[in-house]
């Protein structure tokens, strides 16, 4: 008898382990090809990119920094922890950071099956539900956007908090002595997920569903009478299971009032009059019953949906139907299918702190929030097809071939909604596409076309989105970075002063406007800019930088230096404040100190066309020959020019002289009439007339050097 049920336990776990092969195996293949994509312009840039304090990697001040309030409206030290580790091991290379996302998808799906299938005893049903997280389509949002390891990082701790949990219920059940520990380990884990992401604020409730079933905790009438038989001894009250929850309770407290008021620092929350009650209300509804349809049909699936006031009344019953069933049939439906209403209360909880009630920003709903809410779901069509089967005439085989088809066709799904992650463009395009007056992805795509030297088309996306919603704030922003980009610095300015008007990108739209100023010639106008900035958080790195340039600007070079040494010391990884110190020592004739901190910028951003052209141009025209190094100066003078699409004519005229310094004359001649076309074009005159200049240099076989 021992034999035979030896024999059980190792079929049994020879079966759980080839399904966590499968998951493993099948997860990685599925998003291997996330290793080529490119980070994405909404958030990536902000979050990692252009955030000193993370692509330094770790330091002592970026830890500190990790645990502050309000960057980027959020509070999730343990995410802001493991892209600084990202950056230390992979630098800024796009698929280092997606191979971390995939590898925490793919841990959470097979922790979500040994949960399941430590909770409810089941095999296949548990397989199946995992499966379905591991591959639906509703979750390449998660997986695929860096700046989502949010999402992928608290789902871990999430999952390991049920695991540790299941364990303390059983210690329990055992009358084990160590239960206090497991108990411990959850609350633990808890804390760790919550500083991940503050979304998991609704899983004490989680446990109470559990509680009920499958862990079968709640004591009821029949298992008072067990209890009494000594049948059940680690089944409770609900007064008491929910006492048991307290310290869970005190940590979503103290995280939801921490998100608080990091998004209040932005001015992200909507307030009743911007956003009436009712409106939230009804939106509520719509996303209850488009996350429910999305799940089981999804098709149109955008990185951005926008949130909209008018809605077909039909809509409305469908949604608000929907809700009312779910949690009728749940309690219908109780005692013989108890995994309708703890799916069901799973889903609708889960969603709770997303669904748009706190209202924060322009979104409806999005695809990532279903990430642990659609676990609630999964359970209820896997358990109930599983049940629905036993009247079936081969319900092994009509399970197995279900199974697979629906898998198989979330992977297709999958893998196709993967390919328009592999950039912003292709990324914003899709949504454009997909969705109806969506100013968001007009803007994002805008954006991404800037970046891409796509000048026109990106100001042209920049209308749209300015046409759909004329306050939008980020497409002011934009279209303001977009004239800066094509030296239209005075139209930009108005972009900027309205964007201004508009909660949110507050402090990145005042040095915005600060830095239009500076490339006006108005350094003066510029520093109160930067001042304002400063005032209201003395600690920004980038106004402190910016500063500095004004000041330098005004020829108050010592004043400078403090700002910009003090920008180096609390972000010693800033690219920027490196290239700006460089520019402040230049001018103080400091060539070997302006040399080491342009070489100290291309350490840390080696595409910086800026430390690029301003180094080239130093070594080749420095009035010190030991400073000269004329190949070096070709080779980053050529590199400055492809980074800007040869539309930047200083940067050209840069390259002709580090020709001219190589000795190649034919080239730099050629190079400098290339500037000055560039340059008039541009309506740069004086650019212009200084490389006419230059060329008469070049033909006479003279390099240009500058004076001592």
């Amino acid at each position: 008898m021992f034999a035979k049920l030896d024999i059980m336990d190792r079929k049994s776990s020879c079966k759980t382990s080839l399904v966590c092969l499968v998951l493993t195996v099948g997860t990685l293949l599925l998003y291997a090809p996330v290793i080529r994509f490119d980070f994405v312009n909404y958030d990536d840039w902000a979050y990692i990119l252009d955030n000193p304090n993370i692509t330094g990697g770790f330091s002592w001040r970026g830890l500190a920094w990790c645990f502050q309030a309000g960057y980027a409206g959020n509070w999730h030290p343990l995410a802001w922890m493991s892209h600084m580790l990202d950056c230390q091991l992979y630098g800024l290379h796009a698929g280092g950071h997606h191979v971390t996302n995939v590898l925490f998808h793919t841990l959470n799906s097979v922790l979500l099956f040994l949960v399941l299938r430590r909770m409810t005893g089941t095999l296949w049903r548990a397989a199946m539900v995992a499966a379905l997280f591991a591959w639906h389509p509703l979750h390449v949002e998660s997986v695929a956007w860096v700046s989502e390891r949010k999402d992928v990082l608290s789902t871990f701790f999430f999952m390991l908090t049920l695991w540790a949990y299941a364990r303390y219920a059983e210690n329990l059940k055992s009358q084990i002595s160590n239960s206090k520990f497991h108990y411990i380990m959850a609350l633990v884990f808890f804390a760790l997920g919550l500083m991940a992401k503050s979304m998991l604020v609704t899983l004490p409730f989680v446990l109470l569903l559990l509680d009920w079933w499958p862990l079968q905790r709640v004591l009821t009438q029949g298992a008072a009478d067990q209890e009494n038989r000594g049948e059940n001894s680690s089944a409770k009250p609900m007064t008491s299971l929910i006492v048991e929850k307290i310290p869970f309770f005190v940590l979503s407290g103290v995280s939801s009032v921490l998100t608080m008021v990091a998004q209040g620092r932005i001015g992200a929350i909507a307030t009743m009059e911007q956003v009436p009650f009712t409106v939230r209300l009804l939106n509520a509804l719509l996303a209850y019953f488009r996350y429910a349809k999305k799940t089981l049909w999804p098709n149109k699936l955008a990185i951005v949906y926008v949130f909209d006031r008018q809605w077909p009344v039909w809509v409305l019953l469908i949604s608000f139907m929907f809700v009312i069933m779910l949690i009728v049939m749940g309690v219908r439906l109780r005692k013989t299918r108890p995994y309708w209403l703890v799916g069901g209360l799973w889903y609708l909880g889960t969603l709770v702190p997303v669904i748009g009630l706190v209202k924060m920003g322009d979104q409806a709903m999005a695809d990532r929030y279903t990430y642990i809410p659609a676990i609630g779901l999964f359970v209820i069509i896997c358990w109930e097809v599983c049940d629905m089967s036993r009247d079936w005439r081969k319900p092994e085989l009509s399970l197995g071939i279900l199974g697979v088809g629906a898998l198989a066709a979330c992977c297709i799904l999958t893998a196709r909604q993967l390919q328009y992650w592999r950039n912003s463009g292709e990324l914003f395009a899709h949504a454009i596409a997909v969705t109806r007056n969506n100013h968001i992805a007009h803007a994002s795509y805008a954006s991404w076309l800037r970046n891409e030297n796509r000048l026109a088309e990106a100001r042209a996306e920049c209308e749209k989105a300015l046409q759909i919603s004329p306050n939008y704030g980020y497409g002011q922003f934009v279209l303001a970075n977009v004239l800066f980009t094509q030296g239209d610095f005075a139209e930009a300015e108005p972009h900027l002063r309205k964007a201004l008007g508009v909660p949110g990108y507050q402090q990145e739209t005042r040095v915005g406007l600060g830095r239009v100023l500076l490339a006006q010639n108005r350094p003066a106008e510029a520093a109160a800019e930067f001042a304002i900035a400063l005032k209201q958080n003395p600690a920004n790195a980038i106004a402190h930088c910016w500063m500095g340039a004004a000041l330098a600007a005004q020829d108050q070079l010592q004043e400078a230096l403090v700002h910009l040494l003090t920008a180096l010391r609390l972000i010693p990884s800033y690219a920027d404040g490196h290239c700006q110190l460089a520019i402040v020592l230049q001018k103080q004739r400091h060539t070997a100190e302006a040399i080491s901190q342009y070489r100290a910028a291309l350490s840390i951003r080696a595409e910086s066309p800026d430390a690029l052209n301003n180094l080239a141009w130093i070594l080749a025209t420095d009035a010190q020959p030991e400073y000269r190094n004329g190949t070096e100066a070709v080779r980053l003078a050529a590199r400055a020019c492809l980074l800007t699409h040869d539309k930047d004519p200083a940067m050209i005229g840069t390259l002709a002289a580090a020709c001219a310094e190589a000795g190649r004359f034919d080239e730099a001649i050629a190079t400098a009439e290339k500037a000055h076309d560039v340059a008039l074009a541009l309506g740069r005159k004086d650019v212009a007339a200084r490389n006419l200049e230059l060329q008469e240099l070049y033909r006479s076989h003279r390099p240009y050097h500058e004076a001592p």
